[in-house]
């Protein structure tokens, strides 16, 4: 049951956020992480898919090295996720996992290379699993995995387009209805 609501927590992620990649491992540890606070606040995304309401997304400092993150989707509710960045060649990247589960095993990874523009924007690409780069490949290990992102960490096949978000300042994510 516990992973079936772990499948269905990462599948809301995914469809906020069409096309991502779902490991069961991470870039790295959160241990070595450290927390951005450029994130920290809620965001809105700026130019939606036409007929799609904007996402809504909220970082919040849960420790040292980690975030929790809080999705809004179109019926308000939220998911909710614990995330870390992973640096990879100066680029900063997301580990994202769903915390439903109370299994380790059963909670996945999606991944999200962030930078901000000169107006203070979020600029977000996430890892797309129809990527080229990750056609027919297979990974038996966090190195190996890491190992092969970081080799591919500039090449704009590996990513989804580009989504925008800002600062949300009048807007918050409903956690409960």
């Amino acid at each position: 049951m516990a992973y079936r609501i772990n499948l269905l927590s990462m599948a809301i992620i995914c469809l906020l956020f069409s096309g991502c990649y779902e490991s069961k491992y991470p870039l790295s540890t959160s241990s070595i992480a450290l927390i951005d606070t450029r994130l920290l606040k809620t965001w809105i995304e700026e130019n939606p898919p036409a007929g799609d309401k904007p996402h809504r997304v909220a970082l919040f400092k849960f420790n040292k090295t980690d975030y929790t993150v809080v999705f809004g989707n179109d019926n308000d509710t939220a998911t909710i996720a614990r995330a870390y960045t992973t640096m990879i060649d100066s680029v900063p990247v997301l580990n994202m996992q769903g915390i439903e589960s109370e299994k380790p095993s059963d909670r996945t990874f999606v991944f999200f290379k962030y930078a901000f523009s000169p107006d203070g924007s979020l600029q977000t690409w996430m890892i797309n699993r129809e990527s080229p780069l990750l056609e027919n490949t297979q990974f038996s290990s966090q190195a190996a995995f890491a190992a092969y992102i970081k080799k591919n960490i500039h090449d704009g096949r590996l990513f989804s387009e580009l989504r925008l978000f800002k600062p949300a300042h009048d807007a918050s994510v409903k956690i409960f209805p």
